[in-house]
């Protein structure tokens, strides 16, 4: 009996007193105990990942005799260089002594478990696969794994096949964007439960952990405002957005975003932006009293125009029903384009009922330019009611659909607030150097749609008037 308490005493973390020796709570709890065959365990800076993941597999081991397993990272330096060393401290805090096999490059555990720690990179692609393809394992855990081609992934999960033991691939990325393989592996909603799990981790779920200083550091180098904020502190995904906001300065979530409720007897207004992957929709009203609410919208996931209008016209006639007038607008690059079918886009629109409208140079840089001035001027204004001039609806009418999944997503608002940024470059018109957002291929389709809204719907669009070019002075001769 006392030789089992010790044995079990020994596949528990000891008590925290550094980075080694940590206590776990909540969500954290939730990943070190998580028996899923394949484990995401994915977010912020500083929330622990890595250190749970690798106690998570010195427990297996401890429990397992003769288990065979393998630690790795994308790169022979980072692996050796980074999660070795931690790997091996936690190893000498647990007091568990290893043996190193330099030849076969692994670490044997005293119960002769086997602990292969290998970057999985190669120099020859012809052998993508060498550092792992001929092992029988039965865990793997892979340390910033968004580093990893999905290829190499799929290929370390099939070495979970070592006979007699439990199955388990752990990896722990940092936040990823949404088209990264890692999110259509593991989705947020668990859906491929029970064969696959996401667990996400933010920075305040390590708040215990970390001298009082750090968080509130984080929190100055990656505000709210920061496009990184949503990554880097929440653990939520997202781009990794490099750049000024295009609103910094002007949109306050706490103030622009709220309840803004849709109003039948107000013309309801719809712009879409097509979009060869994320073809998106935005709904607007103006109140009576100036008010611009943007209600809703609908960013689509590699989806083709005409399925994606058909869930475009099944949630207007479910969110807004008898409104008064629709009113709708378009990229006008849509007339002409083909991407998606055989014929231009707006006539796919035509087909079921959609008739939108369209300033032929939307996508101008001037014009672009001129709305984004014209929306921060209403972010910092009133409306004749004393509401804010401009608000985005905080519903849950804010989605992201794929072919296979319908998620909640701000896409509009967190563009706003941090995602749509400044391009490092200007392009030239008429000579003068002119500001543009980053193309991102994401958070620009939501504003994309907000700047077509207000184009067609707000105040008339004047061109600027080019100043002519001064005539040089000419002396008169007094002889004609």
């Amino acid at each position: 009996m006392a030789r089992r308490r010790k044995a079990a005493a020994a596949t528990l973390p000891p008590p925290a007193d550094d980075e080694c020796r940590m206590h776990w709570r909540g969500q954290q709890s939730v990943a070190l105990k998580d028996t899923t065959r394949e484990l995401d365990v994915e977010g912020a800076l500083r929330a622990s990942k890595t250190t749970i993941c690798l106690w998570k597999e010195l427990n297996a081991y401890l429990n397992h005799p003769g288990m065979h397993g393998m630690l790795c990272r994308w790169t022979d330096d980072a692996t050796h260089s980074l999660l070795k060393p931690v790997w091996r401290a936690i190893c000498a805090k647990a007091g568990v002594a290893l043996k190193w096999h330099a030849e076969e490059q692994y670490d044997e555990l005293p119960n002769k478990a086997r602990v292969y720690i290998r970057g999985l990179k190669t120099q020859d692609q012809t052998l993508r696969y060498a550092k792992f393809r001929g092992l029988t394992l039965s865990r793997v855990y892979v340390d910033q794994a968004e580093e990893l081609p999905h290829d190499v992934y799929l290929e370390l999960a099939a070495r979970l096949s070592q006979k007699g033991f439990p199955h388990q691939i752990t990896i722990s990325p940092n936040a990823v964007e949404e088209t990264h393989w890692i999110a259509r592996e593991f989705p947020t909603d668990n859906r491929f439960l029970p064969q696959r799990k996401y667990i996400s981790l933010s920075v305040h779920d390590n708040a215990h952990n970390l001298a009082p200083e750090v968080i509130p550091t984080l929190e100055r180098l990656y505000p709210p405002s920061h496009p990184k904020h949503r990554t880097m502190v929440l653990g939520k995904r997202g781009l990794n957005v490099i750049g000024e906001p295009v609103y910094k300065g002007a949109f306050e979530r706490k103030r622009h975003e709220g309840p803004a409720e849709f109003d039948a007897t107000l013309r309801l207004l719809m712009a879409l932006d097509f979009g060869k992957h994320h073809p998106c929709v935005v709904f607007k009203q103006i109140s009576a009293f100036g008010q611009a609410r943007f209600l809703a919208g609908i960013l689509g996931q590699s989806l083709y125009l005409d399925a994606f209008m058909d869930l475009v016209l099944h949630y207007r006639a479910l969110w807004f029903p008898g409104a008064i007038e629709i009113a709708e607008c378009c990229d006008p690059a849509g007339a002409t384009d083909t991407s998606h079918g055989t014929k231009g886009a707006v006539a796919t629109l035509r087909e079921k009922g959609v008739h939108p409208r369209s300033v032929p140079d939307s996508n101008s840089p001037i014009v672009r330019l001129a709305m984004i001035e014209r929306m921060a001027g209403q972010m910092r204004k009133r409306a004749a009611d004393g509401s804010e001039a401009f608000l985005v609806s905080n519903s849950d009418r804010w989605l992201r659909i794929s072919a296979d999944n319908v998620v909640v997503d701000r896409f509009l608002t967190d563009g706003f607030e941090a995602g749509y940024v400044w391009s490092p470059h200007t392009v030239s018109v008429n000579n003068k150097p002119v500001r543009v957002p980053k193309k991102d291929g994401w958070y620009e389709h939501g504003q994309n749609c907000a700047e077509y809204l207000e184009v067609n719907f707000g105040a008339p669009w004047k061109k600027p008037v080019e100043e002519e070019e001064p005539e040089p002075y000419r002396p008169v001769s007094p002889w004609g």
